[in-house]
Parts: structure tokens; sequence; C-alpha cells
């Protein structure tokens, strides 16, 4: 990786300073006859006693084994004569001890006791002072001087360094973070030609509430891990949030290398979480942006790689590279978000209507109200697209209680029109969470005089992962208050066999995946059936999505199906419209194509 930290006072620079010091081969020879002249072992005695207070000190800070260390190799200094060892020594074990607490003047303290010590056994036995004795005195003070500027300067080397190093390093995985990562873009050469960012996203499926925050943390290493092992010796690997990462690659072009390299990360980080056990609750996504083309600085290449992946995500993509036509889709998105905004204020969102068919007799006595919503330039947004807006400004719970209106609304129309015929409707897993909901849904249907057993509530598996216990209270008082409670796109779900045997449901509906090739897979066809016998086996009522084709409709009525709803029948319609239809159909539509039920014998 390009970017280092500031280094620690490297062996060599020790070396450096004794020569800038002025210390040669006089003062080597002076220190010398001053050792040979001394009783090393009683001096290395006298000194341990002499800074065994400062020792004390020491342990209790609760420094232990690192003050030891310290203050042993403080005793080098009796016999050193000038060479680097004896400083390295000191520095390494200074700064284990600086690490544990020890107090930055504590160097300072120790010089004083040693020099002390070493000007008495100057002094010892000596009548007068010779020239030798007064060098060994001016050698023995700029001894002390280094020792204490050279342990100050590593001080400040290593607190440097931990300062750069909590400022641009993720302290979970020890990777670089989002500073370190404009540092190497900032490093960059712009004539090396363009340089990518590769944005990866590790998102959690609803299912991942199975898996604690260990198992979740376990995985992210191993997945940043995994990661780092894809990038070149130039590359960097940032880790940018808790599941978000960067692979900054200066000079990588923007060219097919740029894919290889994001086809790299997905497979290396998609072995990871196989490895840890998470596959099943996790997928990945990557968004790439090259400088100069989305910008000359880290932030609007970073913004546009996340863009990137998250038009991927929309597209249901795992790979999204950022260029004009990706720029064109943000500012169409941007003008989507403003319409949504303008038209929840305005509430001019509608509801359509499906018909849900029984299959003994053909009668229609209910309907699927499913959301519309058509721009000012008069193309109609997915439902989905609508939702995922909803989610994204967090007024969901909102465009639900719209919902929940609208289709009251619908219900006292369709009884004033002679239409004998309920509606069901779709509730998000935020819904699930409010505990308010049933007594505003109960609101909704007084305001406009409608029975509760007339309006339907749909739940997905998957909005009803999220919080067990809190979902199944507000699913029991909507069961309490009379609705009926269907199980939308059964099968799509990680968990359907526990939620049927704890979910107070009156319908299941059968996902049209597994409706559409019914006929010609004898696997679908087999699902189907089990799904039937097991939902009616439990009191439920039945509802096929997605029926298209005739011989779909007769294998259901064959298999016992209750319902169904699909193109076969009526594709979605406004309120007006399905008054006509239901009308239409009860007198003449249904006998165009409708046989009765096969002998069950």
């Amino acid at each position: 990786m390009p970017m280092t930290p500031p280094p620690i006072l490297a062996d060599e620079r020790i070396a450096e300073a004794l020569q800038a010091q002025g210390f040669g081969e006089r003062e080597r020879s002076a220190l010398r006859a001053f050792w040979q002249s001394s009783d090393a072992h009683a001096l290395s005695a006298r000194l341990r006693e002499r800074v065994g207070a400062l020792r004390v000190e020491c342990l209790d800070c609760g420094s232990g084994d690192a003050a030891g260390g310290f203050f042993d190799t403080t005793l080098g200094v009796v016999g050193w004569e000038l060479t680097e060892d004896w400083p390295i020594a000191m520095r390494s074990r200074w700064l284990v001890l600086r690490a544990k607490g020890a107090p930055a003047s504590l160097p300072a303290r120790v010089a004083a006791v040693v020099l002390d010590l070493l000007y008495q056994e100057l002094a010892k036995g000596r009548a007068s002072v010779s020239r030798l004795d007064v060098d060994l005195l001016q050698i023995l003070s700029r001894l002390g001087l280094f020792v204490v500027g050279l342990l100050a300067e590593a001080s400040s080397a290593a607190e440097a360094r931990a300062r750069w190093l909590s400022e641009h390093t993720d302290a979970a995985s020890g990777l670089p973070n989002r500073a370190a990562l404009d540092q190497l873009f900032n490093a960059r050469e712009p004539a090396a030609g363009a340089h990518a960012m590769l944005a990866v996203l590790l998102q959690w499926t609803a299912s991942a509430v199975m898996l604690n925050s260990a198992e979740r943390d376990q995985a992210r290493l191993a997945l940043g891990a995994a990661l780092a092992g894809c990038a070149r010796s130039q590359d960097g690997l940032c880790r940018v949030g808790d599941d978000e990462w960067v692979l900054w690659a200066p000079g990588i072009g923007a060219d097919m290398r740029v894919r290889l390299a994001a086809a790299a990360l997905l497979e290396s980080g998609a072995r990871a979480l196989r490895a840890s056990g998470v596959a099943s609750h996790a997928t990945l996504c990557v968004g790439v942006a090259v400088s100069p083309e989305q910008g000359d600085t880290a932030d609007a290449v970073f913004n546009a790689a996340r863009r990137a992946r998250a038009a991927a995500l929309r597209d249901g993509l795992n790979l999204r590279i950022a260029g004009p036509e990706l720029e064109l889709e943000r500012v169409d998105r941007a003008r989507l978000e403003h319409e949504f905004v303008d038209a929840l204020r305005n509430n001019v969102f509608s509801l359509h209507l499906q018909p849900i068919v029984h299959l003994a007799d053909g009668a229609c006595h209910g309907a699927e109200a499913l959301l519309r919503w058509q721009r000012a330039d008069g193309t109609m947004v997915p439902p989905p697209v609508v939702v995922e807006l909803a989610e994204q400004f967090g007024q969901m719970d909102q465009l639900s209680r719209f919902v929940v209106q609208r289709a009251s609304a619908i219900l006292a129309d369709l009884a004033a029109a002679g239409v004998q015929a309920g509606l069901s409707v779709n509730l998000a897993g935020s819904d699930l969470r409010d505990p308010e909901l049933p007594q505003f849904v109960a609101q909704a249907l007084m305001t406009w005089r409608v029975a509760p057993p007339l309006l339907t509530l749909e739940l997905t598996e998957g909005s009803m992962i999220a919080d067990d216990a809190q979902t199944i209270g507000v699913i029991r008082r909507l069961r309490d208050a009379g609705h009926g409670v269907a199980l939308d796109d059964f099968g799509t779900g990680y968990s359907s066999l526990a939620w049927l045997r704890r979910l107070p449901a009156t319908r299941l509906k059968i996902d049209r995946m597994f409706i559409r090739k019914m006929p010609e897979t004898a696997q679908d066809h087999a699902i189907v059936r089990s799904v039937i016998l097991l939902a009616q086996g439990l009191g439920l009522n039945v509802v096929a999505e997605g029926v298209e084709r005739e011989e779909q409709l007769r294998q259901l009525r064959e298999l016992g199906c209750d319902a169904a709803q699909g193109y076969l029948f009526a594709r979605p319609m406004p309120v007006a419209e399905f008054v006509s239809w239901w009308h239409a159909w009860g007198r003449e539509g249904r006998e165009a194509y409708w046989r009765p039920s096969p002998d069950p014998a």
C-alpha cells in the first residue's frame, strides 16, 4: 500500500544521532577508562537500588513486566562505550512502558538518578580533579541529555504514529479507513491514467436476524481479509463503514480490467461468506467509478461509485460502473423522488383492483387492491419502486394508511354499486410494528361504514421476520377484529412452514413463480399440490397468483385450489372498470370458458 504512517525512530537514526553529538574515539577511551577503574558489579547494584523507588512507582501504575524490562535495561549504562546497541534497547523498552501509561517525565528522572550516581563514583576517593575527570563530567552530562532527548523523540514519534493510525485506520479490522482513502486519492499521479474506486457493500437479508452480532463481525473480518487479498501491491483496500469497503486501484483504467477486478472482489467475497456460514443471509454488490471521468476529488469519485452501486441494487444486479448513462438515470431518479414527495403530499396515488375468482363456481367475491402512481408525464411507476421510495423517505406508514383509507372508501363505493366483493390490501413490515395500526384500520372502516370481514390484510414472509413477538401481536389484534389475514408470496421466504404454524392467518397465496410453469414442470406441480394440501389441512383458504392460461386453471381446479387471480380473468383495473367487469362477469363473462368442476371420483 503506497501510504504509510509516520515511522518510529529507526535504529540507523540512533547511530547517526550519536555521531552528531560528537561522541568519537576520545570519548570512548575516556568512558572505557572510567569503567575499568570502577567496580561494575557494585556500581550496578547501587544503581538498581537507586532506581528501585521509580520502579515501584511504575509497578503501582500496573506497568508490571514492562517496567521490569525498562529498568533492567537501564543498568546496561554501566560499561557502555557509546555504541548504539544500548540506546536502541532503551528506546524499545521505553516505548513499551510508555504505552502502558508511564509518565513522560520518567526518563528525565531516571537520568538524574543515574548521573548523580556516576558523578559520585567519579569523585570517590579523589583529592583533586584531573583533566580526565573534567572531560568525563562533560561526557556524562552530554550522555544524560542525549538519552533523555532520544526517549522524548521516540515518544513523540510513537504518539504521532498512534494518532495517525487512529485517524486513518478502522479499529475493528486494522484496514485503512475513509480518511486514508482521501490520502490515497490525493497521492495519485494524474498522468498515470484512469484511477478506479470499487465500492463494495455487504447487504444483509431479512433472514440475517438469525445471526448474532459476533457472527456478523466475524463474517465482516473474513470478508475484509478476502477483499484485501485481491489487491495489487499499489492498491489500497479501505473499510469505510460497518458493511462497506472501497478498493482504490490507481492506474487500472476504465476498460475490461476494472470489470475483472470487480469480478474478483465478488468471487473472493462470496467464498469468504460461504466459509463464514452466512452466504444465505447476505449478498455483495459493487459500484465502480473512475477518475478523472467521474471527478477529480475523492468525494466526487466515491459518491459516484456509491451511486453506481445503488443503481445496481435497484436493478437487481451485483455490479454497475458509473458513466454518462448512469448520470442520466441519477437525474431522472432525482426528478422521480421530487415528484414522489409531491404525490404523497397531494394524495395522487390510486388503487387498481384485480379480481380473485373462486375456482369451484367461478364467482368473484373479492379483489386485490394494488397501488398505482401515474407521473405527470403519463408514465406508470411500478409498485415496488413506489414502496422503495416510501421506505427511502421514511413514509411507508403514511403510504400504507393512504391505501387502507382508500380501500375503505372503495368498499363503500362497491357496495353502493351492488358489487358484493371484499378487498385485500398489502402491508409492509414497518406497518406490523405499529401498535396503533389495528385502531387506525378500525377507524377507517367505521368512517365508511364497512364491515371488517370485507377487508383482508396481505403480509409477506419477509415483512414478519424482523420482530417476531410484536408482529404476531399486531396480527392477532387485526384477526380478532374480524379481518382476514393472508400470507402473500408463499414459498419465497426462508421460514414458510414455521410461520404457517404460528401465524393467525385465514388465507395463503401461492407465489406466481410456482404457477407459471406448473403445467410443464413436475416439480412445480408437486410443490403446488403439497402447498394446497398443507394449507387446507391447517384450515387456510388457498389463492393461486399469476394464473394466465387455461391449463393452469384446469390443474388448479383438479388440485382443489380455492381461488385464483391473474391475467386469465382480468388485469388490475380502475374501480369504475372493475364494477363494470364484475357485473359482466356475473352475467356471462365466466361462462365463456368456465366448466363444471371435475368429478373427484
